[in-house]
Formats: structure tokens, C-alpha cells, sequence
């Protein structure tokens, strides 16, 4: 059969399952388009197309007596799939090369891909098809997004003021300081853990007095070394909110090289309000108190 022919029935095949395939990937933010290499008379997609179909079609958990297709991982192609019980394992594709398996470090690499398909719940199944080869899960996998990253349930950072109190006195800094350590999460793409970080980058102020928001990579520090604070300049209720933005990174578990998210996620911190007051300098003969001076 030529590769073009092959080709189509491929594609036919993802186009059956294209509802459930579109609906994983959009809940992974996977952009991918599906896309194929002619080899020795199959069309061997790329492993994260090949992955993605397949998980679609398990989540589909349709019945397997109405199955227009199926998958099956396997290290060769007419013996093991013979072995393994499926019926009518066809003749499968020829001159493709399933020896050379790819080093994925400390993962174990996935077995190649293979599928076949019938036109009626009643027809003798097709000659099984190379869906795509050996492959490591770390290349098969959807890139974690910034919509994922944005799911994920990261920590608002923790906000101390200096001085201490709910009142704090006009055109005097009030020091604001962030506590936002770095975050390991943990998720998972397409049924495979993943390990996630986040890690705070810019921190935005908004003091609530209508001023311009302050923007600063520093989480800011305690009096007398602060570098980061806001001088009141009426008196008034204010409530202070924070911003914070983190940049993320991403790997398998189990690998140890990171990936980086492609966009970043934010979180939001509010205290409760503080009141800004204004005192008055007065010269006097002996101590009193403000009420009797």
C-alpha cells in the first residue's frame, strides 16, 4: 500500500476521534497539530500526536464491540501483537525499523505505537498500522502550558507591615515586606506525574490611596534595612494588596531536566484595611496627655 494511501487512513483514523482528542488537549492547553513521516510504507506521526490519540481513545472507554479502532504498544510488530491476543493482527507495515530504542535518561522509553481500524462494529479488522515508534515520554507529552500553570493551586504570598498596628502615621514610610518562598507542585499530563515550581519574580503594591502601583523584584526587608514602603499623605482607611507574579518550570517526575512554562501566573494578597493618622506637634510646659494639653 503506498504511503498516501496509508497516509489517509491515518488521518481518517484521528478524524474519528477527534471530539475526544480535541477535548484532551484543550483541558492540557496543547496547541499540537497532527503531523506524519512516511516509513517503509506507513505514516509514523510524532510521539506526541501518537500519544495523545491513544489516550483519547482509552479515555473514550467505549464498548469493544463497537470499536472502529484501536491502539496497541509493542516492541515488534508481527510476533508480538499476535502474542497478544488481538484478533486478526493483519499484515503489518513493513521495512520500519523498531530496533533503535532512544536513551530517555532515567525514564523508560515508550514502546512504538501501533492501530488498526474497521469500517463497520461488523468487519474484519485492518492490517495493524505503525502509529509512531520508539519514543520518551519527556518528548511525547504536551508542553505544559501557561493556562496550566495558572491552575494550579500556588500559595498568595504573606504580607507583614512595619510598624506592627493598625494605625500607622501619614508622610512616615510604612514598610511592607512579602514572604513568598518557592513552590513545588505536583500534577500530571496525559496520565504522567510532573513535577511543577514556581518561583516569585515581581511583586506589585497597590497601597489603596490612589497612588501609582510599585512594582519591585525585591519581596522588600525589615526596618532598618526596608526597600520597600508608602508614605500617607492624608489621613484615611487604606487596604493594602499585593500582586504577586511567579515563573514556572516543569519536569517529569523522575528526570531531572527542567523545562521552562512558557508564561507566567499570579497570585493575590489583601490585609486587612489600616488606618492612616495624622499627629500633632506641640510645645508645653510639663508632660501631659493629649487630652489635656
Amino acid at each position: 500500500m503506498s504511503a498516501r494511501v496509508t497516509l489517509v487512513l491515518v488521518l481518517a483514523m484521528l478524524s474519528a476521534l477527534l471530539p475526544t482528542a480535541a477535548h484532551a488537549r484543550d483541558s492540557l492547553g496543547d496547541n499540537s497539530q497532527v503531523s506524519g513521516t512516511a516509513r517503509g510504507g506507513a505514516v509514523e506521526l510524532n510521539a506526541r500526536d501518537g500519544l495523545a490519540a491513544e489516550r483519547a481513545w482509552l479515555a473514550a472507554g467505549s464498548n469493544t464491540g463497537a470499536r472502529l479502532i484501536e491502539f496497541l504498544r509493542s516492541v515488534e510488530c508481527g510476533i508480538e501483537l499476535l502474542e497478544s491476543g488481538a484478533p486478526g493482527a493483519g499484515d503489518c507495515a513493513q521495512d520500519i525499523d523498531l530496533t533503535e530504542v532512544p536513551d530517555c535518561g532515567e525514564l523508560q522509553p515508550l514502546r512504538p505505537l501501533w492501530s488498526r481500524e474497521r469500517a463497520t462494529s461488523t468487519s474484519a479488522w485492518g492490517p495493524w498500522r505503525l502509529v509512531n515508534g520508539w519514543s520518551c515520554p519527556q518528548d511525547a507529552l504536551p508542553a505544559f502550558t501557561a493556562e496550566d500553570f495558572r491552575r494550579l493551586p500556588l500559595a498568595p504570598a504573606q504580607v507583614t507591615v512595619q510598624p506592627a498596628a493598625s494605625t500607622v502615621l501619614i508622610n512616615i514610610p510604612t514598610i511592607t515586606m512579602a514572604a513568598a518562598p518557592q513552590q513545588n507542585l505536583a500534577t500530571d499530563l496525559l496520565g504522567y506525574p510532573v513535577e511543577v515550581q514556581a518561583t516569585a519574580t515581581t511583586y506589585t503594591w497597590d497601597y489603596g490611596d490612589g497612588s501609582a502601583r510599585l512594582v519591585t523584584t525585591s519581596p522588600g526587608h525589615a526596618y532598618p534595612h526596608h526597600d520597600v514602603h508608602h508614605s500617607y499623605a492624608r489621613p484615611g482607611t487604606y487596604t493594602i494588596t499585593l500582586t504577586t507574579t511567579w515563573s514556572g518550570q516543569y519536569r517529569i517526575a523522575g528526570s531531572t531536566a527542567w523545562l521552562p512554562v512558557d508564561g507566567t501566573a499570579t497570585t493575590v494578597t489583601t490585609i486587612p484595611p489600616i488606618t492612616a493618622v495624622e499627629q500633632r506637634t506641640a510645645l508645653v510646659a510639663e508632660p501631659c496627655m493629649p487630652s489635656t494639653c
